[in-house]
């Protein structure tokens, strides 16, 4: 009650509660920004690179990295049905499955929203039968949409031997946190530096908002603390005038 009459009495105390509650909005949406930092930086990154012809001395030291995830030698081969064309990533099945979660179930293609909505038109069905061609040879299996795999750009892939990726050039590694130092360590080229760009700028961006949110709860609290201080010293003042 007391501050029921002094929230109407007093433009002060209205002021100084209403900075009290942005101060407690701003630290809930920095406790928010901190815990999506945190995904960040446990967020695994995907480097391509370019395979060195001493690639069995590299393989082995790249399997002793910590952070290292999974790897295999990549090429990229085009799905062609009808006038429809889109790119698959040729992978092992160890790297589906270590780095994305995705099981070995036969012959099948999988694709991020992206890629399936573009191959696949506007369809609410989570997996199409495709009959065409896969690197110019007669392809026949199902194409389905995934959640696995990054959403950054547009992805498919599909799971073959080792023997098919042996002249592969190209190499993909999965980190646990985006690190390419330890890769340039190894002698490896990435061919994607814009994840790193992009994963440092995302981190340096929420950085950014936590900081001025912290800021701007601080001073919405100093503020709040010298308004209050206003009302004590209104107060008092009436106090004194009715005493007199």
């Amino acid at each position: 009650m007391k501050l029921l009459r002094a929230w109407r009495r007093y433009d002060s105390v209205k002021a100084a509660v209403l900075l009290l509650a942005s101060a407690a909005i701003l630290i809930g949406f920095c406790i928010h920004a901190a815990a999506g930092y945190a995904v960040i930086l446990r967020a695994p990154a995907e480097y391509i690179c370019t395979l060195p012809e001493d690639s069995d001395t590299l393989l082995l030291r790249l399997a002793q990295t910590d952070s290292v995830k999974g790897y295999s030698r990549q090429k990229q081969a085009a799905l062609m049905q009808d006038t429809r064309t889109v790119t698959v990533t040729l992978l092992s099945a160890a790297y589906l499955s270590d780095c994305y979660g995705i099981p070995e179930q036969g012959r099948l293609i999988w694709a991020n929203d992206a890629v399936f909505s573009a191959f696949c038109g506007d369809t609410e069905q989570e997996s199409v039968q495709v009959r065409g061609t896969l690197d110019g040879k007669p392809f026949s299996a199902g194409i389905v949409r995934t959640d696995a795999l990054p959403d950054s750009q547009p992805l498919a892939v599909t799971a073959v031997s080792i023997a098919e990726l042996h002249d592969a050039s190209e190499l993909r590694i999965c980190m646990t946190e985006p690190d390419s130092s330890a890769l340039e360590k190894l002698g490896l080229h990435t061919l994607n530096p814009e994840v790193q760009l992009a994963a440092e700028y995302e981190k340096e961006f929420v950085l950014l908002r936590i900081r001025f949110g912290a800021l701007a709860a601080l001073l919405s609290c100093i503020a709040a603390a010298a308004f209050l201080q206003i009302y004590r010293n209104q107060a008092k003042e009436q106090k004194n005038r009715i005493s007199y």
